[in-house]
């Protein structure tokens, strides 16, 4: 008898128990989900506040209602004809090389030094009569790893990013002097589909922030517009999206579609060894000057090798 009301009284100790724990649980997820809906209900501009992530940038320039619908676009690349033959015999100090009718090798004949301070003015202004069609480039970056400095083309006034058809990258020696380039052009652009809403700077923010790729102290400090590669088509073709592009802390950048809201990931430093790599096999298959070549494929090895 005795035993009987042991075991009935540790039932409903366990019962109680497992009433209480439940009640914790439900207690717990009800302020989870309280949680949620507020953080849900939260301004942007307030998640990131909280989080002390900072908007240096100026939005309003780059997020005129005006101006928020656009296209994609559709750009192949550019064959080099007799025009662009006769142009680059006439730049100074180089023996330009057409290879495959759409890619320039430019030996400089004499290297050219850089300016000390590398300014991104300063280089741009430097490269006005070095390449063809330079006012159709926009300077991106000198990678110091690989000693090498980016040109992206434009299209629509906007630069296209991280594309190996329309890139002009020069190579510099240890002595920070150029030594010879490669370029390659776009073609003509036309408009693909009809016009979209662009999302706002603001929301491509929000983007970033919703893919945890913003961290607390983090600073925003500019924004701007281009286009990212999409897809490459097989006849050639290429579909670019416009994106903007959100650099952080003044040295990460990211890229969100700007229709879309999808983020590209874009490696500088994997992009210029996938370049150096695909110029280099073009080069061998080529039938340019053997000493020439030779010299080329050399700094091209160089620099790979430094990046590994």
């Amino acid at each position: 008898m005795q035993w009987t009301q042991i075991k009935t009284l540790f039932i409903f100790s366990f019962l109680i128990l497992d009433l209480f724990l439940l009640t914790q649980l439900l207690s717990k997820q009800q302020e989870a989900d309280l949680e949620v809906m507020e953080r849900n209900n939260t301004t942007i501009e307030q998640q990131l506040e909280d989080e002390n992530i900072e908007i240096t940038a100026s939005l309003e320039e780059n997020g005129d209602k005006d101006k928020l619908e656009e296209n994609y676009i559709a750009v192949g690349q550019k064959n080099l004809g007799d025009k662009e033959k006769s142009e680059l015999k006439a730049l100074d100090n180089q023996t330009p090389q057409i290879i495959g009718n759409n890619v320039i090798v430019s030996n400089f004949k004499d290297p050219i030094k850089i300016p000390e301070d590398g300014s991104e003015e300063n280089i741009s202004a430097l490269f006005g009569q070095l390449f063809l069609y330079p006012e159709q480039y926009t300077f991106w970056n000198w990678n110091k790893e690989m000693n090498v400095l980016l040109f992206f083309q434009e299209k629509s006034d906007r630069p296209v990013y991280y594309n190996q058809s329309g890139i002009v990258m020069v190579f510099l020696n240890d002595d920070n002097e150029m030594t010879f380039y490669v370029q390659t052009l776009l073609g003509d652009a036309e408009k693909s589909g009809s016009e979209k809403q662009l999302i706002t700077p603001l929301t491509a923010i929000e983007e970033l922030y919703k893919a945890k790729e913003l961290y607390p102290d983090d600073e925003v400090t500019k924004v701007d517009i281009g286009f990212h590669t999409m897809v490459p088509l097989p006849n050639g073709i290429q579909s670019f999206a416009p994106s903007w592009k959100v650099t952080v802390n003044d040295k990460k950048h990211f890229f969100v579609n700007a229709i879309e809201g999808r983020i590209f990931f874009s490696d500088e430093l994997q992009f210029l060894e996938d370049t150096i790599m695909s110029m280099r096999d073009k080069i061998l298959e080529s039938d340019m000057d053997q000493k020439e070549k030779e010299k080329i494929i050399a700094q091209l090895e160089e620099k790979l090798d430094t990046s590994e």
